[in-house]
């Protein structure tokens, strides 16, 4: 085992000609952040964690967890990562689980591979697989009258028409590839960048971040990020929080993304619950005459010797 500063120096300048042996996990380790901002152009809100454990030499648990609000309705996720790693990169598996409290319950799960790719101070990371998940659609009617005209005892009068609309409101997740990639550069042991690539629902969007952190001493380092997305229809959004790294001894931030905690990918899978919404709608139309007059041809006439008795 190394040093987090020998780590550092090693990742910075020697590790593509000198790979480091290393645990997949430096031992068991957590964090935490709170985040806020726009997503697909609705309001989000919210809070995650994970904590990390090694199994064995070379492999890795990770259990993520999400909660918040995204557009005024409450979400949840889970996420597990099992991985193997060394001082070169990670290969692993992804599995993550979302709940949205919309129409009912939207359920979106995501299966992919994960992996990473360290090259001095640049990292390659991300999942691929497949997401899925079921439909979730509230029926709405609504109903409006005009009521009918005066009848000409001779040329009659318009009837009065009632309308009937029935609203559909569908959240359908269909079964599809989806990717997540970050391409990262570190422009200090503690101040990092990305450029990525997120494909989610159906959409396509180019994803940008930053993060940069403060250590506090004992194992604790603070950090503030950012995030944006730009891309089809409502792949778009920008976001920002503070985050907390746990462990059990002082380490930069980049150490930590390579000898701790992969990435929590949890965010975005909120872009193929947006991606899945479609709505539509159908009206219905009756006409009627008032009381004391009959249709004829579309037209109210008066009853009694001069209408249409």
């Amino acid at each position: 085992m190394i040093s987090s500063t020998q780590f550092s120096s090693a990742q910075a300048g020697d590790i593509t000609t000198s790979p480091v042996v290393v645990p997949a996990v430096d031992g068991v380790n957590a964090k935490a952040e709170a985040y806020g901002g726009l997503l697909a152009g609705k309001s989000l809100g919210g809070a995650a964690g994970a904590i990390s454990m090694p199994l064995g030499s070379n492999y890795g648990l990770q259990i993520d967890s999400a909660a918040g609000a995204f557009d005024g309705s409450r979400f949840g996720n889970v996420a597990g990562h099992a991985f193997w790693r060394d001082s070169s990169g990670l290969v692993g598996l992804y599995t993550s689980h979302t709940w949205w409290d919309r129409n009912g319950g939207v359920y979106l799960g995501q299966v992919a591979g994960e992996g990473e790719i360290y090259l001095g101070r640049f990292t390659l990371q991300g999942i691929a697989g497949v997401e899925f998940g079921n439909t979730a659609q509230v029926i709405s009617t609504s109903t409006s009258t005009v009521a009918p005209g005066l009848p000409d005892p001779l040329l009659g009068g318009a009837p009065g028409v009632t309308t009937t609309t029935m609203m559909l409101d569908s959240y359908a997740v269909k079964t599809r590839f989806f990717d997540q990639v970050n391409f990262k550069y570190y422009l200090s042991d503690q101040w990092s960048g990305y450029v990525g690539h997120r494909y989610l629902g159906g959409r396509n969007a180019l994803a940008l971040g930053s993060e940069v952190t403060l250590p506090l001493g004992h194992g604790v380092l603070a950090s503030a990020f950012i995030e944006g997305r730009a891309g089809e229809a409502n792949m778009q959004g920008i976001w920002g929080g503070v985050k907390f790294y746990f462990g059990g001894k002082d380490k930069s931030l980049l150490a930590r993304h390579r000898q701790d905690d992969p990435n929590i990918w949890s965010t975005d899978t909120l872009y193929s619950l947006a991606n899945s919404h479609s709505s539509s709608s159908s009206s219905t139309s009756t006409q009627f005459c008032a009381s004391g007059t009959t249709m004829v041809d579309g037209v109210c006439y008066p009853d009694g010797p001069r209408g249409w008795d």
